[in-house]
């Protein structure tokens, strides 16, 4: 027997093929249409089953993934954040049907971006609250992998923040740090807070930071103010850092809400203390107005060299769609507008590679 997957469309597909004509019929199981946890397991075996004969990326020691998801929204109502659009009754129609296939998209991109070999750390931004994390990490894709997760509720007035997933398995938490972020005066301002966690993977005790900076909504110039001082406060986080511990490998990445060269980020590269490494594909995370950009950027410092690194934004097309207002394609989001179109995310997920088998600096 022949099978073939989709990704895309319904969602995951399987098909067997007809010896007598060499045609693929129709499909065995759909995990969206069919949304009882026996088949959502079912089809996981069967995916990771289908893994194990592909090939795996170039050896690597380590891989960290920074994913926006946006609106990742549970669909209950939380009356202390502005969540209302994203319920059942809201102007959204954010049910559970559509929430399941959502947390179901995000763990194929999670199984299938590093070659099947899922990333110790991944940090994820635009989540709402522990129990997404919850249902996220227990999913039947993702259970095996030995995931935790960590987070708390910020102050950002629609409740989305940061996290971070790592697999208990390979990776240990040694400490967290959630840096809220507060103006020349030291009052708290309203946004996501910075994350960072220190995990010892395998001999290297590294530092990862989640960002998701502020954005440019009312504005470029009225909104850069907010992300220099996000800058700042995590420049003298990470100099810190490296100073009361000098072993310290750094990463920092997530959406910065800004390109390479602006000010914010020129901040960050001008301290001395972090470079920047960039896809050599020269591939973007986000598209706008017909132009591909990236506000999704990668940092790294300390004893970890660039030398050792490489960043690279996984080829997945399921995570695209035809762009038909501009030319070629675009990332396949949840909505467009209010309209729901049923993809994951307006961003691509950027991964960091730790080349194996190389001198780390110790």
């Amino acid at each position: 027997m022949c099978i073939k997957i989709s990704l895309r469309g319904q969602g995951v597909r399987c098909y067997e093929r007809n010896a007598a004509n060499g045609h693929y019929g129709q499909p065995l199981i759909n995990s969206y249409l069919i949304m009882n946890y026996k088949l959502y397991i079912l089809t996981g075996i069967f995916l990771l089953h289908v893994s194990s004969a592909l090939p795996q990326s170039p050896g690597h020691r380590h891989c960290i993934m920074f994913y926006n998801v946006e609106n990742l929204f549970h669909p209950s109502n939380d009356p202390d954040v502005a969540d209302d659009d994203f319920t059942p009754d809201g102007n959204r129609r954010w049910t559970f049907y559509r929430y399941n296939k959502k947390l179901t998209g995000i763990c194929q991109v999670i199984l299938a971006a590093n070659g099947w070999d899922p990333p110790e750390v991944i940090c994820l931004s635009e989540v709402e609250n522990a129990a997404v994390l919850k249902d996220l990490t227990r999913h039947p894709f993702l259970v095996k992998f030995n995931y935790r997760y960590l987070h708390r509720d910020g102050p950002d007035f629609r409740g989305i923040d940061v996290a971070i997933l790592y697999r208990e398995d390979r990776a240990v938490c040694l400490d967290t740090t959630w840096i809220t972020i507060s103006d020349s005066q030291g009052n708290p301002v309203k946004t996501r807070e910075i994350l960072t966690a220190k995990f010892l993977l395998e001999q290297d005790t590294v530092l990862v930071a989640a960002n998701h900076w502020t954005s440019k909504y009312g504005g470029a110039m009225e909104t850069e103010p907010k992300r220099v001082m996000q800058a700042r406060i995590l420049g003298r986080f990470i100099d810190s850092a490296i100073t009361s511990q000098p072993a310290l490998h750094i990463v920092a990445g997530g959406d910065f809400n800004d390109v390479s060269g602006s000010k914010p980020l020129r901040m960050l590269l001008n301290s001395g203390r972090l470079q920047q490494i960039v896809p050599a594909s020269g591939k973007s995370t986000y598209k706008y107005q017909g132009r591909w950009d990236s506000l999704d950027h990668l940092f790294i410092g300390g004893k970890l060299k660039a030398g050792n690194c490489r960043a690279e934004i996984p080829d997945l097309a399921f995570l695209l769609e035809e762009d038909e207002k501009e030319t070629g394609m675009r990332p396949y989001r949840t909505y467009r507008g209010f309209a729901y179109s049923g993809g994951i995310s307006d961003h691509l997920p950027l991964l960091l590679h730790v080349d194996q088998g190389r001198d780390q600096g110790h």
